[in-house]
């Protein structure tokens, strides 16, 4: 065989791979925004992510309360809504995860953690948000804009990474890719 044909044939999974990851991505920012936004269900998952968020800060602030998707104490208030959720990283996870090739029960394992993984680390995301806008105010939209949903994106390739190691590690034994 041709080295042609060898690096053709070694591109096609990695073809296969981007266009359903690209597939995947269109679709669930397709139902993010044309049909989760604006549903009942959404509203009461971020009321539920303000609950959890509001019960993680009552831990450690008096007087937290929540209403509906707000969090307030005598500290700071925040408004839990559209982009403080982590659906958008764990839609992007779930995606690469599904269009890489690898045993259905890893993949649904990967995912299942990969979700786990991504909201915990959007209640850090919250919870810290909350006590750099009551005690570091100047430094909260830089870090609502662009530190918080830099960690968010480097947890998400993190948790692909650890899963990609971890499936390709299955497939191929000790002979896996490093």
């Amino acid at each position: 065989m041709s080295d042609a044909a060898t690096s053709e044939t070694a591109r096609d999974p990695w073809i296969r791979f981007t266009l359903i990851f690209a597939a995947l991505a269109v679709l669930s920012e397709l139902v993010y925004y044309g049909v989760a936004l604006e549903s009942a269900w959404f509203s009461d998952y971020l009321a539920a992510v303000a609950r959890v968020s509001a019960w993680l800060l009552s831990h450690v602030v008096d007087g937290v309360q929540v209403n509906g998707t707000a969090v307030t104490s005598g500290v700071f208030s925040v408004e839990i809504g559209r982009g403080c959720d982590a659906y958008r990283m764990c839609a992007l996870l779930t995606a690469a995860i599904v269009a890489f090739p690898a045993r259905a029960w890893l993949k649904v394992w990967g995912i299942a953690l990969g979700l786990v993984w991504l909201n915990l680390w959007n209640f850090v995301r919250i919870v810290g948000l909350f006590f750099i806008g009551g005690y570091a105010h100047s430094h909260f939209q830089r870090s609502h804009e662009v530190y918080f949903p830099i960690l968010l994106i480097a947890m998400t390739v993190t948790a692909w990474v650890v899963w990609v190691r971890r499936a390709t590690h299955e497939r191929f034994g000790e002979s896996a890719p490093a």
